[in-house]
């Protein structure tokens, strides 16, 4: 992996944040969500944080859906929701806390495509954490696979 590519560049990014905002995931499940895909998901959140940096809390909410609708109507693998910072690298408020909504069905994805729309989402927050963030931001597909690889061979 390029020290030049977000997800790299996050690591190294040194934010002022309020010691009331914690570092980690923050992750929420839908209760018709099957425990054994909870317990996948659970593993995957442990790993990226024995793994990588996550400065500040992330939101994560798993959902019993098949997808999810963006603001255009265009069925997605995830939202991610943000604020800007208002004076960057500076975080100081709570309601500012980054957001991914994930859609989380095994009757029609596996694991692998699950997890995969799980690091573009966690890679827009990185993008985020950079000050790289914008509507027409693309994760790079090469670096999201290999991500993905890594966890499958550590598991």
């Amino acid at each position: 992996m390029t020290e030049n590519n977000i997800w790299m560049k996050a690591q190294k990014v040194k934010l002022q944040v309020s010691e009331d905002i914690l570092p980690g995931f923050n992750i929420g499940f839908d209760k018709r969500i099957p425990d054994e895909m909870k317990n996948e998901l659970r593993s995957f959140v442990n790993w990226i944080e024995d793994n990588y940096v996550i400065p500040i809390t992330l939101w994560v909410d798993f959902e019993y859906k098949h997808y999810l609708k963006s603001q255009d109507g265009m069925r997605v693998g995830y939202l991610f929701y943000w604020s800007d910072f208002s004076s960057y690298p500076v975080f100081e408020n709570k309601e500012d806390i980054p957001e991914i909504r994930l859609p989380v069905r095994t009757e029609h994805s596996t694991l692998e495509e699950i997890l995969t729309s799980f690091i573009e989402a966690v890679y827009d927050y990185y993008a985020w954490i950079c000050n790289e963030l914008n509507e027409s931001f693309i994760p790079e597909e090469d670096i999201v696979e290999e991500i993905l690889q890594k966890y499958l061979s550590a598991k």
